[in-house]
């Protein structure tokens, strides 16, 4: 994972007239979507009762990778 440091130098060399703003929206979307990754990662499937029986639901990646909307970090 890219600290933020090192962002900040990356974009200063590709675009000298950045703001701080951009590079702190930026470095919060490499992380958050890093930490839903792992979040994924690091999930369990879980058992929930139904009327019958108990009922395995299978976590999907797409359902925690897109649970936090990158449209609240700007």
């Amino acid at each position: 994972m890219i600290t933020a440091k090192e962002l900040f130098d990356k974009m200063l060399q590709e675009n000298d007239e950045c703001t701080s703003t951009e590079m702190m929206i930026a470095f919060a979307k490499l992380h958050v979507e890093e930490a839903l990754k792992q979040a994924y990662i690091k999930a369990e499937s879980r058992y929930y009762h139904s009327p019958e029986r108990y009922v395995l639901c299978p976590i999907e990646e797409e359902s925690i990778i897109s649970a936090y909307s990158f449209d609240n970090i700007v």
